[in-house]
C-alpha cells in the first residue's frame, strides 16, 4: 500500500510534465494511473505483476524498474518504452542535483555499484576477457544489422554533404588513417578490432601490414573469415590476447590504433596506467597512435545497469586522467592544426561556438565562455 501511494506521486510527477505521451500504470492490486496528455503522440505502460517490483521500484528507483523489467516482474509497452520513460523522468526532473530528487536516491545504490564494478574488475586478464565476452559474443548477426556494411563498432563522421550511416564509418575510418599518417609498408597495431574494418580499410587502401589483438574468440572466427573474403588474410596477423599482451611486441610498430577500446580498460588508476604502459611498450621511438574515445572531465563510476547488464568493467574515461597516464608513459600530444568545415567556421565566426570548463571540484562545469574570432 505504502509503495503504490509513492510511487503513484512519483509517476503523477511524471506524467504532469508531458503534453506529448499519455503515461499508463498499473498496479499489483488492479489499481491504474493514467495521465491526461491531450492530443498525445506517443504513449507508453507500465504494469507491475508483483508487489516485489513495487518496492524495488521504490527503494532502488529507475534501477529497480528496470531490473524488474528485466526479471519479468514488470511489462512495459509502447513505441521504444525505455527511452520514452527516460525523456519523461529528464523532463521531471529527476536527473537534476535537486534536494527533492536527493530523497529518492537510495545509499545502497551506490553501494550496489561499487559492489559491481568490483566483481567485475577487469584488472586481470581472466576477468577482463570474461568481461568483454559477456557483450562481443552476442551473434554477429545482431551486430551486423545495427551497424550497417562496416559493422563498425563506434562513432561516425558526419560531415554536411553524409546522409548514411556507412558513409559516416568510411569517414571516420579515413579521418582516423589520416591523422595516424599512414605510408605503405608501415606496421600498424590495433587492439580491440571489433569486427574487423579498420584493419581491412588499412590494409587495402594504405598498403600497410596490420596486427590486431583482440580478446573474444567469436569475433576473431568472424574476422578471419572476413579477412579472407576480402583478399588481406596475408596483410593481417590476428592474435587471440589483450591490451596486456602487446608489451611482448616491445617496439614493433610504426603506429597503434584502438577505436572505442579505452572504455573496456577499467575504473581505477592503474588500469589507465596498464593501458598507457602498454601502448608505449608496443610503439617503436618516434610512433605515433590514435586512441578514439569517448570521455568525461572527471573520473566517475559506471551506472548499475551498464556494469551488470550491457557493459561489465566498462567505463567511459576521464580525459585528465587519460593525459596524466599518457604523460607518465611517455607517450606526448602531437600539436598541429585543424581545418574547420566551412560550416563550422560559419558558426565560429557568428559566435555560435563556446567551451564549457569541468574540474573535479565543479564536475558539471565552472566556466563557460563564448569563442570568439579575433577582430581587427
Amino acid at each position: 500500500m505504502i509503495a503504490r501511494l509513492a510511487l503513484r506521486k512519483i509517476f503523477e510527477r511524471v506524467g504532469a510534465e508531458s503534453r506529448a505521451t499519455a503515461l499508463r500504470v498499473g498496479f499489483s492490486d488492479g489499481s491504474v494511473y493514467q495521465s491526461c496528455a491531450n492530443n498525445a503522440q506517443d504513449k507508453v505502460s507500465v504494469r507491475f505483476r508483483t508487489r516485489r517490483a513495487e518496492w524495488r521500484t521504490l527503494l532502488f528507483f529507475y534501477e529497480g524498474l528496470f531490473e524488474s523489467f528485466i526479471s519479468g516482474d514488470v511489462d512495459l509497452e509502447g513505441e521504444q518504452p525505455i527511452s520514452t520513460l527516460a525523456r519523461l523522468g529528464h523532463s521531471a526532473g529527476f536527473d537534476s542535483d535537486k534536494s527533492w530528487t536527493r530523497v529518492l536516491r537510495n545509499p545502497l545504490s551506490k553501494i550496489r555499484e561499487w559492489a559491481q564494478e568490483w566483481r567485475q574488475d577487469g584488472s586481470g586478464r581472466a576477468q577482463s576477457i570474461r568481461n568483454a565476452d559477456f557483450h562481443y559474443s552476442l551473434p554477429p548477426a545482431l551486430f551486423e544489422a545495427m551497424l550497417g556494411d562496416t559493422v563498425g563498432y563506434s562513432e561516425g563522421l558526419w560531415t554536411p554533404d553524409t546522409k548514411t550511416l556507412n558513409q559516416a564509418k568510411f569517414n571516420n575510418y579515413e579521418n582516423v588513417c589520416r591523422k595516424l599518417r599512414l605510408k605503405p609498408g608501415m606496421t600498424v597495431l590495433e587492439v580491440g578490432a571489433g569486427w574487423g574494418y579498420m584493419p581491412i580499410y588499412m590494409a587495402k587502401r594504405y598498403l600497410v601490414d596490420v596486427t590486431v589483438y583482440n580478446p573474444v574468440r567469436r569475433q576473431n572466427d568472424y574476422m578471419r573469415e572476413r579477412f579472407r573474403r576480402h583478399g588481406v588474410a596475408e596483410k593481417i596477423r590476428l592474435v587471440e590476447g589483450d591490451h596486456r599482451d602487446i608489451v611482448r611486441e616491445n617496439g614493433r610498430f610504426d603506429r597503434f590504433v584502438s577505436i572505442g577500446v579505452h572504455e573496456h580498460a577499467g575504473y581505477r588508476s592503474k588500469q589507465y596506467r596498464m593501458w598507457a604502459d602498454s601502448i608505449a611498450a608496443a610503439l617503436k621511438e618516434g610512433g605515433i597512435g590514435v586512441v578514439s574515445t569517448t570521455s568525461w572531465m572527471v573520473r566517475q563510476m559506471t551506472g548499475l545497469l551498464t556494469l551488470k547488464y550491457i557493459f561489465p568493467g566498462g567505463h567511459v574515461p576521464s580525459l585528465p586522467e587519460t593525459l596524466a597516464a599518457f604523460d607518465r608513459a611517455g607517450l606526448m600530444p602531437i600539436k598541429g592544426d585543424a581545418t574547420l568545415t566551412p560550416d563550422q567556421a560559419k558558426e565560429f565566426t557568428a559566435g555560435q561556438w563556446y567551451i564549457n570548463i569541468h574540474t573535479e571540484k565543479n564536475p558539471d562545469g565552472e566556466i563557460r565562455g563564448q569563442v570568439t574570432p579575433p577582430k581587427g
